[in-house]
């Protein structure tokens, strides 16, 4: 998933200035462990030069900067070309993150705004943030198959409470997740080896013991696969995915 975050940096009544905001490649990037660095380009489709400071932080409430962490990004500042691009290169120290799971951190993209000559002006600075992971090698799996083996179990007691266990190494982003064709949760990313518990809406629940479960899970190239599997309340399951060519309805599961 991809965040741009606009900070306003001199306020006044105009704009004088109005530019395309630089551009990433990709709305993720997966650093294999195989290798000893992941690239990504940014891509500057504006008609005039900017800068562009870029670094990484832990996903963990964001809290370690880029000097704690084991990674070294390069080049830190950069000035693009009016429709020039700069790969940037992530780089792994080789110790200090887990062996066994995949690590999430954030990568930050501000493009430093220009100043201008005009005495009434609005200067925009565009920090955009997308996902790294850090796949270690010889995790085992498959990360294309972790969306299958995620287990699911609707609460039997009150049917008010669906839970997932991840039991992978990977994480995996869900989006539009949905019983019965109703949206219970726009957006969710399942940590490594975590579980998490949804409250199902009190409209939905009411008799909800049996049904189908549908969502679209995010893959390393930023592409969208359609899940689905019927349930009945109390009793685990896995969604599997849908074949190719069938409708979105329940009936299709």
């Amino acid at each position: 998933m991809k965040w741009t975050t606009v900070v306003l940096v001199v306020a006044a009544l105009f704009c004088s200035d109005a530019r395309a905001v630089v551009s990433l490649a990709g709305t993720r990037l997966v650093f294999d462990g195989r290798f000893s660095e992941a690239t990504i380009d940014v891509g500057n489709p504006g008609n005039a030069p900017v800068l562009i400071q870029s670094w990484l932080k832990d996903a963990r409430g964001d809290q370690a900067a880029s000097d704690d962490l084991p990674f070294v990004l390069t080049p830190p500042l950069a000035q693009l070309p009016a429709q020039g691009r700069q790969t940037l290169r992530v780089l792994y120290q080789g110790v200090g993150m887990p062996a066994d799971r995949e690590s999430l951190l954030h990568l930050y993209v501000l493009e430093v705004p220009r100043r201008s000559q005009a005495r009434q002006q609005l200067n925009i600075a565009v920090r955009q943030r997308i996902n790294v992971f850090y796949r270690p090698a010889g995790l085992a799996g498959d990360p294309a198959e972790a969306a299958q083996s995620l287990a699911w179990q609707m609460d039997a007691p009150d049917h008010a409470m669906v839970k997932v266990r991840n039991p992978s190494p990977f994480h995996v982003s869900l989006h539009q997740l949905a019983i019965n064709e109703i949206e219970i949760a726009e957006d969710l990313m399942l940590e490594p080896f975590s579980a998490h518990s949804l409250r199902i809406p009190e409209t939905l629940a009411q008799g909800v013991k049996d049904g189908n479960l549908s969502f679209k899970a995010l893959t390393d190239y930023g592409g969208l696969r359609d899940f689905c599997a019927p349930f009945q309340a109390g009793t685990p399951f896995n969604a599997r995915l849908r074949p190719s060519g069938a409708q979105s309805s329940i009936r299709k599961c």
